[in-house]
Order: C-alpha cells, then structure tokens, then sequence
C-alpha cells in the first residue's frame, strides 16, 4: 500500500508541476466600457378648475394649476400649452364650451412671472402662456432628475353673458427637450 500512496503522490506533484507550466506569463488589453445619456422629459400636469363663476361678478377669477416636468440632468426643457379645443382670438385666449349648449365662456392661460418652480401666481400675470415662439415657457437647463412644478396662471374675466352650466375645454401640455 506504501507503494501505491508514493505513486499517487508523486503523480499529483507531477501533473501539479505541468499546470504551474501552462501560466508561465500573462498578457493583458483593455476592454472599453461606454453608455450614452440622452436628453428626455416627462410631464404631467393638475387641473385649472375655476370652480364657480358668476357672470354678475365685477371682477375676474383667478385660479392656477400647474405641470410637472422631470427631466434628465442636462435636458432644456420647453413647455408649450396647446391653444385648446376653442382658442380666442388674442395671445393666450381660450374658451371653455357649454356641456350641452353652444355658449363659450372665455378664459386665460398665463406663465408665472418666474421660471424659478413654484412660483406662485399673483393675479398679475400678463404673459400668455402657449405654443408658439416667446408664449413657450422655457424655465432653463435641467440640474438634475428631480421633478420641477410650474404654476399654470388662470383667469376668466368679469361679466361675460353665458348660461347656466357645466364648461368644459382641453388644452394639451407638451414637454420639448
């Protein structure tokens, strides 16, 4: 049995002896590792909902909603707001229809009078907040992923003769980047 414990022995030292042989030297190359970022946004926005509204009113109603963009760090953002289902006839106008009837009542959209987020409207907002040229609004390169929410500043002027009932229009928020 001595015999046959050597002989195993002194095999396993040999085919030892021939593997360290195989790793007599080493070579190496690089190996590139790339990734592209590109630009891109995402939007979402919260109703301008004027709640009541009375034609006998003196004065105009305020109310804001608002957008939400996320965009990766680098992007530069351009949010337009569409001229709606009945847009007026100046910068900025639009009109919500009668449910049922053929009545419009008229109504505003403005930027808010910072591109800082959350800057809150004031009720003396003049810039007209659409979807060409200067009415985009363009709040500045992204600093990074996290979402930024813009005021959407609302008014219906006093004292237009409209009927009773439920208006309703729908104005669509695009993101470009």
């Amino acid at each position: 049995m001595k015999k046959i414990s050597k002989a195993v022995l002194a095999a396993s030292l040999g085919l030892l002896s021939v593997h360290a042989g195989v790793m007599a030297g080493q070579a190496t190359a690089d190996l590139s590792v790339t990734a592209n970022v590109s630009a891109s946004c995402t939007i979402n926005t919260t109703p301008v909902s004027f709640g009541s509204y009375s034609p006998a009113q003196a004065q105009p109603t305020f109310v804001s909603g608002s957008v939400t963009v996320a965009c990766v760090k680098g992007s530069t953002p351009v949010i337009s707001l569409s001229s709606g289902l009945h847009p007026g006839s100046t910068p900025g106008e639009r009109a919500m229809k009668h449910a049922v009837g053929t009545d419009l009542l008229s109504y505003f959209l403005y930027k808010p009078a910072s591109v800082v987020a959350n800057t809150a409207c004031t009720t003396t907002e003049t810039d007209p907040w659409g979807s060409v040229g200067t009415e985009r609004f363009e709040p500045g390169t992204a600093t990074g992923i996290a979402a930024s929410t813009y005021n959407i500043c609302g008014k219906i002027p006093a004292a237009q003769d409209v009927s009773t009932g439920s208006y309703q229009d729908t104005v669509t928020a695009t993101v470009e980047f």
